[in-house]
């Protein structure tokens, strides 16, 4: 009985366990945590990606619009109004967005949840026309580009 009372081996056994899985839980929380961080880069990915198809696609409209009228204005002709309508979809990667348009900066400008990783710029040219600034959000289903002869301007809607 002697021998065991002095005995440390059980002692040892308890505190290797112990640190063994105490390693195990924070390599597991570590793990789960970079899984997690990677879904949601690969979701900013595509979601910046969707952005950009879209962008350029409201960009050549609006030099398209421009054109128009710049051709119908050399020709002695005049556009009272040009109307493009807009699919976009209401959410991508499953968030809504918000979809501005700076004439200072000459940008389109897509933004979800106001985080500064799924911004994405887009560069427009209108050289005979105005396009004035606007912002819309993806929760609106009609979103349209138009032409106003009267001021002179391609707007958002």
């Amino acid at each position: 009985m002697q021998g065991f009372i002095h005995d440390e081996r059980a002692v040892s056994m308890s505190v290797g366990f112990i640190l063994t899985f105490t390693i195990t839980v924070i390599c597991m929380s570590v793990l789960i945590g970079s899984i997690f961080t990677m879904l949601d880069r690969a979701r900013e990915t595509a979601m910046r990606d969707e952005f950009e198809i879209h962008g350029n696609e409201i960009a050549l409209q609006i030099a398209n619009m421009d054109t128009a009228v710049q051709i119908m204005q050399t020709s002695g002709g005049k556009i009272r109004s040009i109307d493009y309508k807009l699919i976009m979809p209401d959410k991508i990667a499953d968030k809504q967005y918000s979809v501005k348009i700076s004439n200072q900066t000459s940008e389109i400008i897509f933004e979800s949840e106001g985080r500064h990783e799924t911004r994405v710029k887009v560069p427009y040219v209108a050289l005979n026309t105005n396009v004035a600034s606007g912002i819309v959000y993806s929760n609106s289903d009609n979103f349209r580009l138009y032409y106003d002869q009267d001021s002179n301007m391609i707007r958002i809607d």
